[in-house]
Parts: C-alpha cells; structure tokens; sequence
C-alpha cells in the first residue's frame, strides 16, 4: 500500500488530502467540546498530540524503517511542530479566553489571506484581479458567518483576545510557508509528523505544567476519552498528515483554503449533531465563500 501511495501523483494525491481537510478539520471542533468536558484544554492537547506522534514514529519504524538520522532535520521539523502546535495552537486557546468563539474562529479562517501576505513580502507571487476578488469574497464569506460575534465586541478584553489569535493565526500561517519550501532533509515523511507532532506536544504540555492545569484522571468520562479519540487519529494523524503532504506538493496559498471551507463543515455537523442553527443566510454566505476559493484556485 505505501508503494502505490508513493507511486500515485502526487498532485491528485494532494488535492485528495486537501478535501479529507475539509471534513476532518471541520468537525473536530465538535470532538474538541466532548474531550475538554472533564479533561484540562492544554492538557487534552498535548496528550493528543504525543499519542499522534507515537503511532506516527511506529508507523515509521515498521514501514519506512529510518536508518540514519539527521539530527539537524529533526531540531528543524520540531520547530515547525512548535509553530504550528505549541505557538499557534496554543495562542489561539489563549484568545478564547478573551474573546468569543466566533471571533477567534473568523481570525483563524482567515488564514489563506495571511499566507497569501507573507509570500507577498517574501517575494513569492504576484496578485492579480482574479487573486483580489477571491480574497474579498472569501472575506466576505467568512465575515457574512461571524458578522454577529463582531458587533456584539464589549470591552477591551475582546480586542485583546483578537489580537492574541492573529498572533496564533499568523504562526500557522508563517510555518506553513517555512515548511513548503520543498527541503525534506533525509527524514522520512511519517517519522518527520512524529517529530513535529512530539515537539508541539512537549510545548504544549509545558504550558499546561506552567498554568498548573487540575488534571482528574479518576473524573475523565467515557465521552472525553472517546473526543481525544477521534482528534488523534483523525485530528492528528489523518488530518495533519494529510497537510503536511499536501503543502509539499501544492502551492501553500491553495492548501490553506481549506480555513475557508472548514467552518462550513463545522456548522453542519454542528447541526447535525448538536441542534445547532443552520440557516439560508449561512448557506448563502457558503455560496459566496465557494464564489471566492474558485477564483483563488483559478488565479494562480
């Protein structure tokens, strides 16, 4: 199976990953509301993470069978594991206890346009109408879902909260950028997940050691254990390994659109699943989010 994986095209192979991205990153949020019902957030995540980094070092182990190491690779990729978990994930739960959901989730679905900014300022690419139009109507989209969130603002403290999750939206962002660079060192693709997923996984534990998370083992439920579940193997290890594929193959700008598409399988599955409210509006603003990845996808 792993050969005609890596003999597949690897474009189709991403395109692929990018789709099972949609589904799977759009419904964890709903796996994340089971897990840190009797488990500490931090924790949660890092024990989520460390679980995904060992089933991807023994994946590794049994099918691409590393031989020698370079140790410099591997201090390179765990940086990137605290990019993207312990920096960006861990800012983004940090913003949430500023700010409302809506509002941090409107930050982070913004992505695509901050890692369309970041290749600008590094001299990658270069805009054009279609790219422009594509960027407001994907804005627009996401701005048509949360709209509700950001006139509700009371305080500073939502301000604040806004600011640390474009810090962490940034990070994801920025890394994301780093990591498509096309270096793969001498580290197989499995065993470079296990060390980004175990370092991201050490930072995050850390956090949790620094705000002295009450972690009750004996008070876990069945339902939290189940969230922490699926978020390992789907979250984790078919969700970022189907990234971290995908932005090796494919132009990073046009991976990240999934940020679009992402909060669209959340509200479905949202209320689908937990009587949330589906509404023509939402489905309209899911119309013209759509309207907007094309033309991303279509300008490049």
């Amino acid at each position: 199976m792993l050969k005609a994986i890596q003999q597949a095209d690897p474009k189709r192979l991403s395109l692929l990953a990018i789709l099972l991205l949609c589904f799977i990153w759009g419904t964890t949020h709903i796996a994340v509301k089971y897990a840190i019902q009797t488990i500490p957030v931090f924790f949660m995540a890092g024990i989520r993470e460390l679980m995904a980094s060992l089933i991807f070092l023994g994946l590794s182990l049994g099918l691409e069978k590393p031989k020698a190491i370079d140790w410099k690779e591997v201090l390179r990729q765990g940086l990137f594991g605290l990019g993207f978990f312990a920096f960006a994930r861990g800012l983004m739960v940090l913003g949430l206890d500023y700010a409302p959901a809506g509002l941090v989730a409107l930050v982070f679905s913004l992505i695509p346009v901050y890692v369309l900014l970041i290749n600008l300022l590094m001299g990658q690419g270069r805009m054009n109408r279609r790219i422009v139009t594509g960027l407001l109507l994907g804005a627009l989209g996401m701005f048509l879902v949360f709209r509700e969130s950001l006139f509700n603002l009371e305080g500073t403290d939502a301000l604040i909260g806004m600011g640390i999750a474009l810090g962490g939206a940034i990070c994801w962002a920025g890394t994301s950028v780093l990591l498509s660079d096309g270096r793969d060192g001498d580290l197989p693709a499995m065993f470079r997940s296990a060390v980004q997923l175990f370092f991201g996984a050490m930072g995050l534990l850390l956090i949790s050691g620094v705000l002295l998370e009450p972690v009750d083992f004996a008070a876990i439920s069945g339902t939290s254990m189940l969230g922490v579940a699926y978020l390992v193997l789907f979250g984790s290890i078919a969700g970022f390994g189907s990234y971290v594929y995908a932005i090796r193959h494919l132009p990073v700008a046009q991976v990240t659109l999934y940020a679009y598409i992402n909060p669209f399988v959340a509200l479905f599955f949202g209320w689908l699943l937990l009587d949330e409210l589906l509404t023509l509006e939402l489905l309209l603003s899911f119309g013209v989010t759509l309207a907007g990845v094309w033309l991303l996808s279509r300008g490049r």
